[in-house]
Order: structure tokens, then C-alpha cells, then sequence
């Protein structure tokens, strides 16, 4: 798919293209909602009268689906990858009663539940159209829909908190999100689009004409089916249950060479129920959402493998319901695909080999772009199953090398949480280490500590080991395959048959395609674990200022982590310093010693210094071998490759409290929240960065935001390090 051409004019979410690319066109859909024009039927259902009156509602094949099926929790299947769903932020029960209940007692009639849930989703007959354009230049149908319930004054309306400019450059620059000026319709459409208000949708093109191709189908917004293990255990269905994609969208030229995506895609997180919310309200709070909103841009800038965040929506008049009373928020996310190894453990718990070899299909070749096998392995036929598992592992191992060496902690590794495409997604009780303790545990409801910092390597392998038994079988049959068409056939990838739905639970076929495909994924781990260890000695080589490798540098790397547990020190500091290191020898090295230790616990005073000073002294020596190497050049690249700030949790939990409060929310709030951002995106920056043994009083920070930055740089109280958060109360 040739990527959008790179251009200088902007266009607002309304205009963007759709990406030939999105999941939609290429997987099974819901069979309640199998048509983006199913999903905009919605606003025109006429319930009957008597609706239920004779018994819970039994739809037969060509009856309309009641409004309530989008956001009933149900199980999919059919082979249902995704369901269409609108976003709809409202508060959950929903507040539906009979016009003359003014008691709130609850006795709505199905036919009034229908009606009234009816007039929320988006109509055809509420257009909206791009406020950048012209009439005359407005393209030939619409682009997004309202509805006559969602303009009145009392649906929710969504404040912009913040945009991140970092992301809208780095991944799409050709959208315009508008400006703050007052009256800017730009920003105020994009408002209601990512505020969850206004839908992006198009309707079909019916008996050819315009929007050839897979447009041509429309498009709609759509939540994905998947399972996972969470914790360890097979929890069967789960889904997007408070996740929306909105939009799937070409990258530039530029943006595709860069990132290798093959398409853009944003999601709202937050905008309500979909079919997989289970007992939950599809909503999130304004705290998980500052979180996520923020963890993902540090993330990036650190250069992790990551989602992206576009921007921070405050719901106010919206309340949630958690430990207590909270107000709502929505993310917009960004990914080059969202598909987790979740999605594929879900087809195979149902069995439906014919929509898993869909999935196989669209990953291979609309994520990874895999046209032909490489001539590793020699030439011939190969499992494109097999490929995608392959592909999945080594992206997931450079990811977890990432997370190691930047110090952080996902905090709840599900399968239903890593990406295909390795990219880090679903922040919740993340964390970046502070006083380094390798056994660390920053989810509060992990009480096993089974993703703590240490075992994240092993937990990301045992994801990657749950995604080839879950495709066993496939990967099985077309090695098998690939073996039957031999290499006269030339080189190539061997995919099931359309339609292939396996021979059979407990067959003897299936048995030996499972066990010939577990021996190819037992392979596949053991190259994880090579890539793994690879790319965490190539980020640490950075960290620690080497350019070149060396013979002993992995146990150097594990005995400065060692000390550091051992003596109790910042994570981020202590990388930061190594960057005015100078010699053992020299006179400022008794000060940069002292600086060193500044944080050490009191218990391991005795042995600190000598303990330290023997690694600097082995440390000085491998410095040595560096070639060209000076004092200056050193200093810049350790400084380039370690954070000045870093992304701690005081300064979330801070940033999140001056948000919460009305009093300081539009002031120090929304200040403190695109400081933090800013900081956040551009991490390695000084930010009045102290001088060893040079005094400091404060002079390199004159302005109030330059004192601002130095003190979010800052280790924070004491009663914040090893701060645990809970992931049930997002």
C-alpha cells in the first residue's frame, strides 16, 4: 500500500483519509453489527410497543438489532473479530425512564430503553461536515455524524486539557487539531470528535460510483474481540471494553519510512461501553487517563517501542464511580496496529481456524509487510504463521530489552496487553524505577510480584510462548504444507487454505500439526532469548558510554546494577552521573564520590565508597579501550543516552491532584500538565542540572519554569519511592 504522500496542507480529523489497511476490511466482524451501515442503522430502530413483553427479546435472522445490543456485554462469535461500536461517554446505568417517572424508579419499558438508547447513536441524517471546508470543496458524502440527542446542551461536552504536538509531528503531520483561539472551528470539531461526541463514519457507497476499492464498503469506528491470560490463567473473552478506534489513516511517506507503519490508527480510551465492557462502565477517570496520556509520550521520547498519546479530554459533567466519586476523561491513543497476541488466542479458544487464518493474514501482510521470506533459513516454502510468531517475538524482545534499560515497569503483562507489533500499549500501574530494586512490584494488585521489574524478560517470552500454542496447529499444518510443495515451487509463503477449519478437536492431524508447530515456536523462544540479550547489552553499551563491545561487558553492566540495588540508589541519577565521571585519580573524584553516595542507605555507608571505587576503577579502565575517546566527547553521549528527568510518580500523582482540583485546574494544572509534558518528550535536557563540586545556588535557574523544571527532576519525598498503583481502580 503506497503510504499518503507527504504534502504541507493539513487536514482536520474529518478529511483524513481511510487507510485501505484497517482490520475492518480484513477481518470477520461481529455478526450482530457485520456493516459499518448496520452500525448507523442503530439511530433509526422503531421498537415495537409491546417489546418484551412475552419474555426477554430472541432475535431471528433479518430482525432489526435493538440499539442495546452495541453496548450489552455478550459473548462474539461467528468468528467476530471486532464490532463496529460508536462512542458514547455517558454515564453507566444509563439514566432511562418513562417520561413521567420523575421518582427514578427504574420501570422503564424495553420499548422506552430502545427508543431512547436509539436516539444517542449517530444518524445519517445528522451529517457533519468538515468546518475547514468550504461547501463548495466538500466532498461527495460525509464524513462523521451527530445526532439530534448528542447536539443538545446537555450531552456531555469534553474539555481539551492538552495536545501532544510531539506526536501530532512525529507521526502525523499532516493533521490540523486547530488552535486555542477562541471560535476556531478546527479545534472545536476536533474536540468533539476525540471528546467522543462526533462519529467519524462514512456510509457505503451503494451500486459502485465514487469510493472504489475497500472505502467503497464505508467505515465506522469498531472495539476488538480478543482473549488473554491474565495473571497466569486463561480468562476466555475480554475486548476493547473501554476502547474505541476511530480512525485508520495513511502515515506520510516520511512517517511510514521512519516508524514502519503501515497505517496510523486512533482510539479513544474511555468513550464509553462497547459488547466486551462486561460489568464495567466502558468509562475512564481523569487520573488513569493523565497517566496514560503522559506515560506513553515519556515512553517515546526514551526511545521505547510505544503507543503514542494525541491528546487529554476532561469530561467534567460525567461522573465515575470507583473507590469513590470520580470525573471522566478520554485518551486519544495512538498505534500502528492494535492487535495484541490476545486477538489471536481468542480464535483459537473458539476454534475458528478459518477467521485465525484471517488475523495471520492481516498482520502479515497489513502490519509487517511481509512480502516474501527472507533467504535466512534457506530458500523454499515457508509458513507464514510461523513468520508472524517469529516477527511478534523478535519485536517484543527488542521491547522488553527496552524496558529493562530504561528501568520500566508495565505492571500487568497479560497477553491481552503486548502488541504484535511491539509496541508498548495499555499504561496502567506503570512505573520507571527509582531506588533501583530489581524485585520491585509497581502493580498494587500484583500481590505475587509475578511482573515485577525482574521478571518482565520472562514474562514477555511466556506471552510470546502462549501465542504459538494458541496457532500450533496452524503453523503445523503449513509447515507441512510448505514441505509437500517443496522448493521447485520457489520461494514463498505457505498460508491455510481460505476457509480451512482444521480437521477436528483431538484429531490425529491436529495432534501432529500441534506438536510439529510447538517444536517450531520452541525455536522461535530461543531466539527471543538471543535478541533479548542483544539488544539489553546494546542500550546498556549506550547508557554507560561505549561505543564499541567488548569481552566482560555484561557482567560489568550487572555488577553497577548490582551495587546500585545493594546501596539503594536512584535509578536515573546514578546513569545521569556516570556522565561527569572523570578518573579515580582524579582531584574531583573524592566530591564525585560524595555526590554519588548522597542518596545511599544508611546500612551500606561501611562498604559504599570502597565498594564504588573498585567499579570505577574497572569502569575507567574499559572507558580506555573507547578509541578517539575524550572527556567532552564522552560526556555528551552519556548525557545524550541517559535522562535528566524522568517520568516519577510523585510527579504523576502531583500533576494529577492540581488537575482533580477546580480551584487549580485551569491554572497550576493545565501549567504543571504541558511542563511535564514538555519534560517528558525531552528528557535528556539539563533543566539547571547540578555540577559536581561546583556550589550551587540556584543561579542557572532564574524564571519561575526553569525552577519549576529543576524541582521535577527532583527524587521527590521519600514516601513516594516505590510508590504502587493500582490497576482496578482506573
Amino acid at each position: 500500500m503506497a503510504a499518503a504522500s507527504s504534502t504541507s496542507t493539513k487536514q482536520s480529523l474529518l478529511s483524513l483519509p481511510i487507510s485501505p489497511l484497517a482490520p475492518t476490511y480484513h477481518l470477520r466482524p461481529d455478526p450482530l453489527f457485520p456493516t459499518p451501515k448496520s452500525l448507523l442503522a442503530l439511530s433509526s430502530y422503531d421498537a415495537p410497543p409491546d417489546l418484551g413483553a412475552k419474555g426477554p427479546v430472541a432475535l431471528k435472522e433479518g430482525d432489526p438489532v435493538p440499539p442495546s445490543m452495541l453496548r450489552r456485554s455478550r459473548q462474539i462469535r461467528g468468528g467476530g473479530a471486532f464490532t463496529y461500536t460508536s462512542p458514547l461517554p455517558l454515564e453507566f446505568p444509563y439514566d432511562i425512564r418513562e417520561p413521567a417517572d420523575t421518582e427514578r424508579t427504574n420501570t422503564a419499558t424495553p420499548t422506552t430503553i430502545e427508543t431512547q438508547l436509539a436516539s444517542f447513536e449517530v444518524s445519517p441524517q445528522r451529517p457533519v461536515w468538515d468546518a475547514a471546508l468550504p461547501e463548495s470543496a466538500r466532498p461527495s458524502r460525509p464524513t462523521a455524524f451527530s445526532s439530534a440527542r448528542r447536539d443538545l446542551p446537555s450531552f456531555p461536552r469534553g474539555e481539551l486539557l492538552s495536545v501532544s504536538h510531539a506526536l501530532r509531528d512525529a507521526w502525523l503531520p499532516q493533521l490540523d487539531v486547530g488552535t486555542d483561539a477562541k471560535g476556531d472551528k478546527v479545534r472545536e470539531q476536533f474536540v468533539d470528535v476525540v471528546s467522543g461526541r462526533v462519529v467519524l463514519a462514512r456510509e457505503p457507497v451503494e451500486d459502485g460510483g465514487v469510493g472504489e476499492g475497500q472505502e467503497g464498503k464505508g467505515f465506522a469506528p469498531w472495539s476488538l474481540c480478543y482473549a488473554g491470560h491474565q495473571f497466569g490463567s486463561f480468562a476466555g473473552q475480554l475486548g476493547d471494553g473501554r476502547a474505541i478506534s476511530i480512525l485508520s489513516t495513511p502515515p506520510t511517506e516520511e512517517v511510514a519510512a521512519k516508524t514502519g507503519h503501515r497505517a496510523i490508527e486512533l482510539q479513544l480510551k474511555g468513550a464509553g461501553r462497547t459488547p466486551y465492557s462486561r460489568f464495567a462502565d466502558g468509562l475512564a477517570v481523569l487520573r488513569s487517563s493523565v497517566r496514560e496520556y503522559l506515560g506513553a509520550e515519556a515512553a517515546a521520547a526514551l526511545g521505547v517501542p510505544t503507543s503514542r498519546a494525541l491528546a487529554l479530554v476532561h469530561i467534567p459533567s460525567v461522573h465515575v464511580r470507583r473507590e469513590s466519586l470520580e470525573e471522566a476523561a478520554i485518551v486519544t491513543r495512538v498505534a500502528g496496529s492494535w492487535i495484541r497476541i490476545g486477538n489471536f488466542e481468542q480464535q483459537a479458544y473458539r476454534g475458528e481456524y478459518d477467521s485465525l487464518a484471517l488475523l495471520e493474514r492481516h498482520v502479515a501482510r497489513d502490519v509487517f509487510a511481509l512480502d516474501k521470506p527472507s533467504d535466512e533459513g534457506g530458500a523454499g516454502r515457508r509458513s507464514l504463521m510461523r513468520a508472524v510468531v517469529e516477527e511478534v517475538a523478535r519485536r517484543n524482545a527488542l521491547t522488553v530489552a527496552s524496558w529493562q534499560a530504561t528501568g520500566f515497569m508495565h505492571g500487568v503483562m497479560n497477553t491481552d496487553n503486548i502488541a504484535v507489533n511491539g509496541g508498548t500499549i495499555d499504561y496502567g500501574p506503570y512505573a520507571w524505577m527509582d531506588i533501583f530494586d530489581p524485585s520491585h512490584i509497581c502493580n498494587h494488585s500484583d500481590d505475587m510480584g509475578r511482573y515485577s521489574f525482574k521478571n518482565q524478560p520472562s514474562m514477555m517470552l511466556f506471552a510470546v510462548d502462549k501465542l504459538g500454542q494458541a496457532v500450533a496447529e496452524l503453523i503445523g499444518h503449513e509447515v507441512e504444507l510448505a514441505e509437500q510443495q517443496g522448493e521447485g515451487e520457489g520461494a514463498g509463503w505457505v498460508s491455510a487454505p481460505d476457509g480451512w477449519a482444521g480437521e477436528g478437536e483431538g484429531s490425529e492431524e491436529m495432534k501432529r500439526w500441534r506438536e510439529r508447530g510447538m517444536s517450531e515456536v520452541a525455536k522461535i523462544k530461543e531466539r527471543f532469548v538471543g535478541i533479548f540479550r542483544a539488544e539489553y547489552e546494546r542500550l546498556m553499551s549506550r547508557r554507560l558510554g561505549f561505543t564499541t563491545s567488548q569481552t566482560g561487558d555484561f557482567d560489568l553492566f550487572s555488577r553497577f546494577l548490582d551495587l546500585m540495588a545493594l546501596h539503594e540508589l536512584d535509578f536515573t541519577n546514578t546513569h545521569r552521573l556516570l556522565a561527569q565521571f572523570t578518573s579515580t585519580s582524579h582531584p574531583s573524584f573524592p566530591t564525585f564520590l560524595d555526590t554519588l553516595l548522597a542518596g545511599a542507605s544508611s546500612s551500606s555507608a561501611p562498604t559504599a565508597k570502597e565498594d564504588w571505587t573498585s567499579f570505577l576503577s574497572t569502569y575507567e579502565e574499559r572507558l580506555a579501550l573507547e578509541p578517539s575517546d575524550t572527556s567532552s566527547t564522552r560526556r555528551s553521549r552519556i548525557e545524550g543516552a541517559n535522562a535528566r528527568f524522568t517520568l516519577r510518580q510523585w510527579v504523576l500523582e502531583e500533576t494529577i491532584a492540581k488537575l482533580s482540583s477546580p480551584e487549580t485546574r485551569a491554572t497550576e494544572g493545565k501549567d504543571q500538565l504541558e511542563r511535564v509534558l514538555y519534560m517528558a518528550t525531552h528528557p535528556f535536557e539539563a533543566y539547571g542540572e547540578a555540577e559536581v563540586g561546583v556550589a550551587d545556588e540556584g543561579e542557572t535557574c532564574t524564571t519561575r519554569d526553569e525552577q519549576e523544571k529543576r524541582r521535577l527532576c527532583a527524587v521527590g519525598p521519600s514516601t513516594m519511592l516505590g510508590f504502587q498503583y493500582g490497576s482496578r481502580s482506573e
